[in-house]
C-alpha cells in the first residue's frame, strides 16, 4: 500500500458544481448502451481534474464513470456524495481501488433508484403536478408556482442527500433506505397520491351521455338519473378501464390517448355524448 500526502480536499463549491452539473445534464446524455454514465463522469470532471494530478489517473478516473450508470437523478445523490468522497481518498491513499468505487455504484444504483422512482418522482412531484394541473384548470397563476415548488423539493433532496452521504460516508444510504420513518412517510406519500388520483379523477374526468329513454309520454334522461345514483360513475369507469388497459393489457400511453380521441370523436358524431 502507497500512502502519499493528501494535496487536495474538496470544498462546498466543488460539491455544489457537481450536483449541478448532474442535476441538468442526467437526461441530455441518456443512451441504452451506458444510460446516464456520461452524465455521470461530466459531472465529476471537475472535481478529478483537481484530484488527481497525473493524466494517466485522470484518465483511470473518466474510465471507470463512464461505464453502465442508471439512477433516480435527486436521490442518486445518496451515490454522487459517496462517490465524491471515495474519489477524494483515492487521490490520497491507494488503500481504495477504482473497482470498489464502481463496485459501489452498482451496487447502490437499483435500490436508490426504487427509492426515488416512488416517492421523489412517483410521490412529491406527480403531487406538485396535480396540484397545478387543478390550479391552472381554475385559471389560477399558482399553478406555475406549484411547478416550481415541485422542483425546488427535488433539488431540496438532491442537496441533503448528496451532501449527507459526502459527510458521513456509506452508513448514511443504510440509515436513509432503512429507516422506519421513510418506510412510513412512503407509505403515507402513496396513500395520498391514490386520494389525489381520486379527487381530481372526479373533479377533471367528464363523460356523460345525452341519451334518454321513452316511457309512454314520460322521456327520462340516463345521466339525470345515474347522477342521483352515483355521481361520475362513467368517470370512474373511464378510470378503472384506463388502468385496465395499462396494467394488465401493457397498452401505451400513446396508444391510449389517440384511442380516447377517436372514441369520443365517434361517440359524439352519434350523439351518445
Amino acid at each position: 500500500m502507497t500512502t502519499t500526502e493528501k494535496k487536495y480536499k474538496l470544498t462546498q463549491k466543488d460539491i455544489n458544481r457537481t450536483m449541478f452539473r448532474w442535476y441538468f445534464t442526467t437526461e441530455m446524455s441518456l443512451n441504452y448502451e451506458k444510460m446516464q454514465s456520461i452524465a455521470f463522469t461530466y459531472a465529476l470532471l471537475p472535481v478529478i481534474s483537481k484530484l488527481y494530478g497525473k493524466e494517466e489517473d485522470r484518465k483511470e478516473a473518466i474510465q471507470r464513470h463512464l461505464e453502465l450508470f442508471n439512477t433516480n437523478t435527486t436521490s442518486g445523490g445518496l451515490i454522487l456524495g459517496t462517490v465524491l468522497a471515495m474519489e477524494e481518498e483515492k487521490s490520497s491513499n491507494d488503500s481504495i481501488s477504482g473497482n470498489a468505487i464502481v463496485g459501489i455504484k452498482t451496487g447502490l444504483m437499483g435500490p436508490v433508484a426504487a427509492f426515488g422512482d416512488s416517492f421523489s418522482a412517483g410521490t412529491l412531484q406527480t403531487l406538485c403536478i396535480l396540484a397545478a394541473s387543478t390550479m391552472a384548470a381554475a385559471g389560477s397563476y399558482l399553478g406555475l408556482l406549484m411547478l416550481f415548488l415541485g422542483n425546488f423539493i427535488l433539488m431540496s433532496e438532491l442537496v441533503i442527500t448528496t451532501n449527507l452521504t459526502y459527510k458521513k460516508g456509506r452508513e448514511a444510504i443504510k440509515d436513509v433506505l432503512s429507516s422506519k420513518v421513510m418506510t412510513d412517510v412512503l407509505e403515507g406519500a402513496n396513500i395520498l397520491g391514490m386520494m389525489m388520483m381520486g379527487a381530481l379523477t372526479a373533479a377533471m374526468v367528464s363523460l356523460k351521455t345525452v341519451l334518454s329513454v321513452t316511457f309512454g309520454e314520460t322521456k327520462m334522461a340516463i345521466q339525470d338519473n345515474i347522477d342521483k345514483l352515483i355521481p361520475g360513475l362513467f368517470s370512474i369507469l373511464v378510470l378503472f378501464l384506463f388502468y385496465y388497459l395499462i396494467r394488465k393489457k401493457n397498452v401505451g400511453i400513446a396508444k391510449i390517448i389517440f384511442g380516447t380521441i377517436i372514441v369520443s370523436i365517434v361517440l359524439s358524431f352519434f350523439g351518445i355524448v
